[in-house]
């Protein structure tokens, strides 16, 4: 009897109307799905276009830190030939021993490179690589990054030379002072201007000081090594790989620091 009673009340019940809401509730459902993937891709999207801003401003940076490095590396590029010049052959820089000396000076003169990742780090720390959608572009900015903090443009210019430190062992103080008070200009941020100022000593006086240079039996292997290096880091800088193993085709440098 029971069995006929329940047998009865499914046949009453409103199978239309329950299907429809079964309907009704799933549509709802799925609807409120969707309106959450969307408004978390939209907030991904605008997520994501932050970030591309904040890469591409820091990019920008390195690109005028880039700039910047190389343009004065090439003017010290330039001193360090005409130092070149003395210690090789006796050429001074204009028949004068004063611009010759200060050639020898600020071709030891550097700037390092300080490129910025904060962003990309935040990116890949939070797990929001992954917003980048272009893979290729994923790729690229991940090899950039690599080679800014640990590969090769990493140490773009980021040197201590041994000639840096032997030039300033075998330069009169009072010379160097003035140097850093009349010849160098420290300008916004880390931008250098070196001037042609004029000799605080006498033409014989800087002829003693380049003697005690020449007699130096490390100084030019050192220039030479210097100039060498800069040049590979400045090829290196703007997108041309250099030459050579890990020393870019220069060699190693020589030890000593004094004549």
């Amino acid at each position: 009897m029971r069995g006929l009673k329940w047998l009865a009340r499914l046949r009453r019940h409103d199978w239309t109307a329950s299907i429809i809401e079964l309907v009704i509730v799933v549509v709802g459902i799925v609807a409120a799905l969707q309106v959450t993937n969307w408004n978390q891709d939209r907030l991904d999207r605008a997520r994501a276009h932050r970030y591309y801003q904040r890469l591409h401003g820091e990019l920008v940076a390195d690109r005028q830190s880039i700039d910047q490095t190389v343009a004065l590396w090439n003017t010290v590029s330039t001193y360090g030939r005409a130092a070149i010049a003395h210690a090789e052959r006796g050429d001074r820089v204009a028949g004068s021993n004063w611009k010759t000396l200060l050639a020898y000076y600020q071709a030891s003169q550097l700037k390092t490179i300080e490129l910025e990742d904060t962003t990309f780090v935040e990116m890949r720390e939070s797990g929001d690589l992954g917003l980048i959608a272009d893979e290729t572009l994923r790729k690229r900015l991940a090899d950039y990054y690599r080679m800014t903090g640990i590969g090769t443009r990493a140490m773009i210019l980021r040197h201590d030379p041994a000639y840096r430190m032997q030039i300033r062992g075998l330069t009169p103080w009072h010379v160097q002072e003035y140097i850093w008070s009349r010849c160098f200009r420290q300008l916004a941020g880390t931008l250098q201007d070196y001037i042609d100022c004029p000799a605080p000593i006498s033409e014989q006086e800087a002829a003693a000081v380049l003697e005690g240079y020449r007699r130096s039996d490390t100084l030019l292997q050192n220039l030479r090594y210097w100039m060498c290096v800069g040049d590979r880091d400045r090829r290196h800088a703007q997108g041309r790989r250099p030459a050579g193993g890990g020393h870019g085709g220069c060699g190693p440098q020589v030890a000593g620091s004094g004549a």
